[in-house]
């Protein structure tokens, strides 16, 4: 089955240390500064699409992909957490899809933007901790681990609050999630436990 030889231990693990570089690495690319509040991502690579492309298969991409591992190492699959996951990268998608909008008004390609962005974020939300919440009873740590995740997801408020709109509140978020998922996925500090 093509889903099972996405989902092997090497090729997560992969996809998470990629994701984490470029994440971390892209906001740097051609002087930009990713503490101003015009070296968003988006604007960065308006006309470097590839680029920004490349970011969501390795940022949205390696998220997807170890979400669905972390659903199979704890055996509780479910096709609502799939297509939710799913439905999170299409949002990312979205969000590359909608680069070049003009950000001197609210026109609709800006809306749709910041609508496809918020809908990742939810999304992507509901594919981790909800799926922890609901899981709660099959894991003591269950209840932790979604505090956990509420908290790297309000990185991003805090951050916009502390500096503003800028690349950092993009990449501070997406590095502590993937450092996240490679923790919760692939050391012994959360094992599946025993029925």
């Amino acid at each position: 089955m093509i889903r099972e030889k996405f989902l092997n231990k090497p090729f997560c693990i992969v996809m998470l240390i990629v994701g984490l570089i470029y994440g971390l690495a892209l906001p740097f690319f051609w002087g930009n500064d990713p503490t101003s509040e015009l070296g968003t991502l988006s604007l960065l690579c308006e006309d470097r699409k590839f680029f920004f492309w490349l970011w969501v298969l390795t940022t949205a991409g390696s998220v997807l992909l170890n979400t669905q591992y972390m659903y199979k190492k704890f055996n509780c699959p479910s096709k609502f957490f799939d297509a939710v996951c799913v439905l999170s990268f299409l949002g990312m998608c979205g969000v590359a899809l909608t680069l070049g909008h003009s950000i001197e008004d609210w026109n609709p390609k800006r809306v749709l933007h910041w609508v496809a962005t918020g809908t990742y974020i939810a999304l992507t939300v509901v594919a981790i901790a909800l799926f922890f919440i609901v899981n709660r009873k099959k894991h003591k740590h269950f209840i932790l681990l979604a505090v956990c995740t509420f908290l790297i997801f309000a990185t991003f408020a805090v951050l916009f609050a502390a500096i503003g709109k800028s690349a950092v509140m993009e990449m501070v978020p997406m590095a502590l999630l993937k450092i996240f998922l490679f923790i919760v996925n692939f050391t012994p500090l959360i094992k599946p436990q025993e029925s």
